[in-house]
This record gives structure tokens, sequence and C-alpha cells, in this order.
């Protein structure tokens, strides 16, 4: 005799085998200085903190600013750095102003009389200062959507003196933490690109680069100049083959200032088969299996 088998189970057994179809991808862009609907927070007494909220084509994103104007401790006076990985990372002010081609930031180090005053940052909040820019400390926007999204495109609606820039995304476990830690001791994140001269030779004007990117994530960084795992942000400039330092007096590095205007990317995509799931050689095994089982019950039936 064979033996008797539920067609039911050999079904879902074949259906366990087979690989999950991808879902549609879904296109979405934010210009973030005014189309998609927004809601802000106010952060604390002096904006520090503050964020801007666009939904739009069922997607939400949150952007704050973060600048590394913390104290590491040991620090030289007990004092943030010029142009150090040894300052800390706190909160910054997201900067928007209608009349404005984009998202700036403001960090807490604004003051001092002349550059290099101790723990100042001299004309910050000023032009082209009102950026997110490198010179003196390092500001960042940190995107945080809703879902894990693959960021296309980026877009900076004004830029001064240089247009590097760089894209970190969040591959760690849990919500990733950015106060109280420094450019270099970052953790969990994965750098995307460098994206060196991306505005071209004439400051000022708008540009849009295609990331060129795989990756997704719920958490995105970005932030003038260049960066490398391990140590910080750096001028995003090249010489001899290296990035020269935030504190090169090299006369190739230059500063970066920057305005984020929009950003564009897609959720929903995913790979074919995605993570874990058979090739499509394993369902064409598994239907070779289903068919000699039902082979199987129809000589029973006539035995």
């Amino acid at each position: 005799m064979f033996p008797r088998i539920s067609l039911t189970l050999t079904a879902a057994a074949v259906l366990a085998l087979a690989p999950a179809v991808a879902q549609a991808a879904t296109n979405w862009s934010f210009n973030l200085q005014s189309t998609a609907p927004t809601s802000t927070t106010p952060g604390d007494a002096s904006s520090y903190g503050n964020s801007r909220t666009y939904t739009a084509s069922g997607v939400t994103v949150g952007v704050s600013a973060y600048s590394n104007t913390g104290i590491n401790p040991g620090a030289a006076g007990q004092v943030t750095q010029d142009n150090s990985n040894a300052n800390q990372l706190e909160t910054a002010r997201l900067a928007y102003d209608p009349t404005w081609q984009g998202l700036g930031a403001y960090n807490r180090d604004a003051g001092g009389t002349s550059t290099g005053t101790a723990g100042t940052d001299y004309q910050e909040g000023q032009s082209p200062e009102h950026s997110f820019d490198n010179n003196e400390r390092a500001d960042s926007a940190l995107l945080s959507f809703g879902t894990s999204v693959n960021l296309t495109s980026i877009t900076f609606g004004w830029w001064n003196t240089d247009s590097d820039f760089y894209v970190l995304a969040y591959t760690g476990a849990g919500t990733p933490t950015l106060t109280g830690l420094t450019y270099a001791t970052l953790s969990g994140w994965t750098l995307v690109g460098n994206y060196s001269n991306a505005g071209g030779s004439t400051a000022g004007g708008a540009f849009t680069t295609t990331l060129g990117t795989a990756v997704t994530s719920s958490y995105w960084l970005i932030g003038a100049g260049g960066f490398t795992v391990g140590t910080g942000v750096n001028s995003g400039d090249v010489s001899g083959g290296s990035y020269l330092a935030l504190d090169s007096t090299s006369t190739t590095k230059r500063f970066d200032y920057l305005k984020l205007t929009s950003i564009a990317g897609t959720t929903n995509g995913g790979t074919f088969p995605p993570a874990g799931v058979p090739e499509p050689g394993s369902l064409a095994l598994a239907g070779a299996a289903f068919v000699g089982m039902m082979g199987l019950r129809r000589r029973k039936a006539v035995a």
C-alpha cells in the first residue's frame, strides 16, 4: 500500500519553498523646502534638537541636525577644538527659511570674535555657515524614515566654496545613537559613499547626485566633506591619494557649505529572491516532488 498523502500539506510545503514575489517599488521624493506637508518640533529653548517631519506618497521622514560641539573628556582646556573629530556629537538647530534654497544647520558653538577662539565656531549661523558645513565644526543631517528605504538621490539647492559630501546608512540593530559619540566612534553605520566636487566648479547653483547604492535603511546621515570609518569627517579633498584632514593646512583643502533641498528614493523594492528564500531551482525541485506525489495517488486509485 502507498501511504496516504495530504494534498493540502503537500501544497503548503511547495508554497513554503516558493520564492516570495517582490513588491513593486514605490518611488517618492520630498522637496524639503515646501512641497511635502510638514510638521515641526521646537527643540530646546534655543531650538537645538528641533526637527521637521515630511509625509508624501505614503512615506514619512523626520529631518534633524547634528554637529560635533560636545566636549570630549580630556580635551585640552576642556573646550571643543576646531576641526577635530575628538569633539562629541550633539543636536544642532535645523535651520529653515522659506527664502532659502534648502535646509541648513546652526550648531551650539556659535560665537567668538575670530577664528581660533577657544571653544567657539566663529561666524556660525552667518553666511556661508548657515548651511551644513565642516568649517571648525562638522554638521550633518539625520534622516529618520518610518520604514526601510533605498535613498536614490540627494539635491542641494545651494553651495559655497566646495561641494563634497558623504552619506552613511545605519545597518546596525535597533535605533542608532549619535549624541555623546564622535564621528570616529559611530557604531552600526555603513559608508554609502563620498561624493567629491559634486556641484561642479561654479558655486551657488543647485545640483542633484545619484547615490547608486542598493543599501536599504530607516536612518541615513548626510554630512559636509568626506568620511573615513573609524576616523570620522575629513575635508573631502584629496592630496597624494589620501583625504586631507579638516585641520590640514594644505592649499588643496577647502571647506564645504551645502543646503539640503530634496531627497528621493524607493520603498518595497527588495531583491528577488529575498535573502533566506530559496532560488527558483528549489521551486522546480519542489514542483517535481509534488507531481510525483500526485502520480502515486493516481496509481493507488486504480490498483
